[in-house]
């Protein structure tokens, strides 16, 4: 099976003039794909063929995790600004619909070509194991087993594969989307807080927030948003649906376990979290209610709405967020940037809480929330835990406290 390397689609788009029925192929008979050998050798290590204009291979991560990776390409060549690109989760049930939808759009007229890529799981893998620890956060160091990689899981694409994908086709890193459900919904929401900047489009659909507690609603999770778009300017527009028989019984196909049904409260905080997002300066966030569907049939639904959201030619980018305004430090301690905190040692981190803690209280007030900003805006969840984990070690170390909590 070959795949096109980024030089074919260049060419695609100069000769199309030139030649009208010059279109994408796989297959080495047009002499101008590169093959899946002249592919890096960790990359070329397994292709799947799986339907026309598109292909898997296997990546493994940096943290020692192996995906097959989805592709699907369009026929038609790019434009001049490249393909926008359809990152969805769960590929192993999810890529043949998503690509069957966005096909659909790209052939109404105006529709717009654009590049599907999935995320999932090499053969004899068990899927859902493997996605449960891909695709749930950590509440911290201690979390249940089999759980919590969603951190490597979003470096994994931010470092790895968009840069992989970047290298075989011209794509428009203005038009990016993540789609995900249930736990890749949750998964979504997680990465818009965190690394709002990887996407221009969020799309989740019944998303899986009860998961550890509604851990993702806790103030110390969620926060991290507003912050990180003051900071980066970003300002990504997000979809969450949910299923409305979610969080009702179904009385054609009535849920075996109607008390479980109820209680995670699918409806209510998708549509919780959506207001949530809306609130907030720089980002939109639309909810939608399907109706008569639940967790199971609403995939194809969601689909479908997530691609009309994509490529709506009504839709508005949300207004910047104001830059928050500098905080003028007349403390004597530094207010550290998020990279210049993390590049201290342990024992560096610590010797700067002494001195913060030592600070008058009405200049310790105003520097500790101008610290907590500095970190929320350039930390991931994971990573501030970890420091708060190292505060409450080294402060039982050294039988130290902080009344804030620092």
């Amino acid at each position: 099976m070959n795949i096109p390397d980024r030089n074919f689609f260049s060419l695609s788009r100069r000769l199309t003039a030139l030649v009208p029925a010059l279109t994408l192929a796989l297959g080495a008979a047009s002499g101008i794909t590169a093959s899946a050998q002249d592919m890096p050798a960790a990359q070329a290590e397994a292709v799947y063929p799986i339907m026309k204009n598109a292909t898997a291979i296997e990546m493994t991560s940096k943290t020692d995790r192996t995906f097959k990776i989805f592709m699907a390409w369009p026929e038609t060549p790019p434009p001049a600004e490249g393909y926008p690109v359809i990152y969805t989760l769960d590929a192993d049930y999810m890529f043949a619909t998503m690509v069957d939808t966005i096909r659909s759009h790209e052939r109404r007229p105006g529709g717009t070509p654009a590049l599907i890529v999935g995320i999932g799981y090499p053969d004899g893998v068990k899927i859902g194991e493997a996605r449960r620890l891909d695709l749930t956060p950590a509440i911290g160091s201690e979390h249940p087993e089999g759980t919590g990689g969603a951190e490597d899981l979003i470096h994994f694409i931010s470092d790895e594969l968009k840069p992989d994908i970047a290298s075989r086709f011209p794509v428009n890193t203005d038009k990016e989307v993540l789609f995900g459900h249930s736990f890749g919904g949750l998964f979504t929401l997680y990465t818009l807080i965190n690394r709002p900047e990887l996407f221009d489009t969020f799309i989740a659909a019944s998303p899986s927030i009860w998961f550890e507690d509604e851990l993702i609603k806790r103030g110390n999770v969620r926060k991290r948003l507003e912050p990180k778009l003051e900071v980066l300017g970003v300002t990504p527009r997000v979809l969450i649906t949910v299923g409305e028989n979610e969080q009702a019984d179904d009385p054609d196909f009535p849920h075996p376990n109607l008390e479980r049904l109820l209680s995670i409260s699918q409806v209510d905080n998708a549509r919780d979290f959506a207001d949530f997002i809306d609130e907030l300066d720089g980002v939109s966030a639309d909810f939608e209610l399907l109706p008569g569907e639940d967790h199971g049939t609403v995939i194809p639904v969601a689909i479908a709405r997530g691609a009309r959201f994509v490529f709506s030619k009504t839709a508005e980018t949300p207004a910047p967020a104001t830059p928050v305004t500098p905080y003028d430090n007349q403390t004597g301690v530094p207010v550290y940037s998020a990279a210049d905190y993390l590049a201290l040692t342990p024992e560096e981190r610590y010797a700067h809480r002494l001195q913060a803690r030592a600070l008058p209280a009405d200049q310790r007030e105003g520097w500790l929330e101008a610290f907590d900003f500095a970190l929320a805006s350039g930390l991931t969840y994971g990573e501030h835990r970890a420091l708060h984990e190292e505060r409450v070690r080294m402060d039982e170390e050294h039988a130290t406290a902080s009344p804030e909590g620092d």
